[in-house]
This record gives structure tokens, C-alpha cells and sequence, in this order.
């Protein structure tokens, strides 16, 4: 009986040994699993963070970029604005002297002395001071502010724009209103009379260097041409002869 006792605390004791040395055994391998788990994702995580500082070095690099770019533009742009407003006090400048210029030429020619004869028979001479003497001697007036006006626009004497064709000129006859020709409005018209362009027959009359001086003058790009200003004018002339 002592012997079964001491037999079987014996295998208990044995069985309690290897359950130790198992549960021992399986504790260390899942703490070995688990170190091996932390470890991989600590590696992870180390990975990830070059990743981010590496993204976070770009982004610097690149705002910088964009900053550097930004006061570039804002620099060009400063200077286009101070060569705007140099550009517009120049023009503001040239155009205020070509107002004084014109003013002068206006003053000169209304000062300049016509001697008025009247030729009603033109068989005997008439006294001067007559009406028909006047009428005579406008012409002349008229030429010479023409090639005042000229002068001032930088024309020469071949391209002088208040000189129609001779075959179509009158310069006794009443201005026309330019505004009937499309494109032409109040402004337009104005500048055209002070060149003196007062007649549907000038404009009608105009060669290819007239148009390339009108559109010089006035700032056009082909205006004259799209708008077909000439044909316009020679249309309006076959009207009113038609009438």
C-alpha cells in the first residue's frame, strides 16, 4: 500500500515537473512571437517616419520654391507697374505738347494776313473786300493749315491727308458728317478734322501710304481696311451724286 502512495506522488510529482517545463517552454516562445512582433513593427514605424521626414523635407523645399517664385512675380510685377505709369506720364506729357504745338499752329494761321480781291468780271479787276475774293483765298488759308497740320502729325509733304484728288476736290463746298461712315464716332471724327480730313472725297481719295499713316496717327491696326472706311466713302459720295 506505501508502495502505490509513494508510486503515485512520484508520477504527480513528475507530471507537475514536465507541466512546469512545458508551460515554461511555451511562455518563452510566446514571449520570444511577441518580441519578434514588437520588433518588426517598431521597424515599421521607423520606416514610416524616414518616409514622413523625407515628405516634410520636400514640402519645405517645395514652399520655398513657391515663395522664392511669389516675390519674383510681385517684384515683375512692381516694375510693370512703374513702367506703366512712366509710359502713360510720357504719353500724358507728348500729348500735352502736341495740344500746345497745334495751338500755336491755330494762333499763326488765325493771325496770318489774306488779301481779299473779288473777280466777279473777269474781264476788269474788282476792288478787294468783296465776297467772291474771300472765296478765293480760303483755299489758300485752308492749305496752309493743312500743311501746319501736317507737320505737326509728322506727315510729309507726299502724304499730306487734307489734299483730296484734285478731280473730286472742293474745298469751298460744306464739310461732311464723317460719323456716316461705320466706325467713325465723334472722337474719331474730331481727331480726323483737326488733320483736316473734312470730306467724303479725302477719304475716298486715300492711297495705300494715307491709310498707313492715318492708322499710325490715330493708333489703329488695320482698322481702315477691316471697316473698309475708302469704299464707305466712295459708296456715300455715288449716293449723294445720285440724289
Amino acid at each position: 500500500m506505501t508502495y502505490l502512495i509513494t508510486q503515485t506522488f512520484i508520477l504527480l510529482l513528475v507530471a507537475a515537473l514536465l507541466g512546469m517545463l512545458l508551460g515554461w517552454y511555451l511562455t518563452r516562445l510566446s514571449a520570444a512571437s511577441a518580441r519578434a512582433s514588437s520588433q518588426a513593427r517598431q521597424k515599421l514605424l521607423e520606416n514610416n517616419a524616414v518616409a514622413l521626414r523625407a515628405e516634410l523635407d520636400a514640402a519645405k523645399s517645395t514652399r520655398n520654391g513657391l515663395e522664392a517664385e511669389r516675390q519674383a512675380l510681385l517684384n515683375e510685377i512692381d516694375e510693370l507697374k512703374a513702367q506703366v505709369a512712366d509710359g502713360v506720364e510720357a504719353d500724358l506729357d507728348e500729348i500735352e505738347a502736341l495740344r500746345g504745338e497745334l495751338a500755336d499752329c491755330r494762333e499763326a494761321l488765325a493771325q496770318q494776313p489774306v488779301d481779299v480781291v473779288d473777280y466777279g468780271d473777269e474781264s476788269a479787276a474788282v476792288p478787294a473786300g468783296s465776297k467772291s475774293a474771300a472765296s478765293e483765298e480760303i483755299p489758300s488759308v485752308n492749305a496752309a493749315a493743312a500743311a501746319a497740320a501736317a507737320s505737326l502729325l509728322g506727315l510729309t509733304s507726299k502724304a499730306r491727308l487734307a489734299d483730296p484728288p484734285a478731280a473730286v476736290e472742293d474745298r469751298r463746298a460744306a464739310a461732311d458728317n464723317l460719323q456716316q461712315i461705320k466706325g467713325i464716332g465723334p472722337k474719331i471724327a474730331g481727331m480726323l478734322k483737326d488733320m483736316g480730313v473734312h470730306r467724303f472725297e479725302q477719304i475716298a481719295g486715300w492711297t495705300p501710304e494715307h491709310v498707313e499713316r492715318i492708322n499710325e496717327q490715330l493708333r489703329f491696326k488695320g482698322r481702315i481696311e477691316r471697316e473698309k472706311w475708302i469704299p464707305q466713302a466712295r459708296a456715300l459720295i455715288e449716293a449723294r451724286e445720285a440724289d
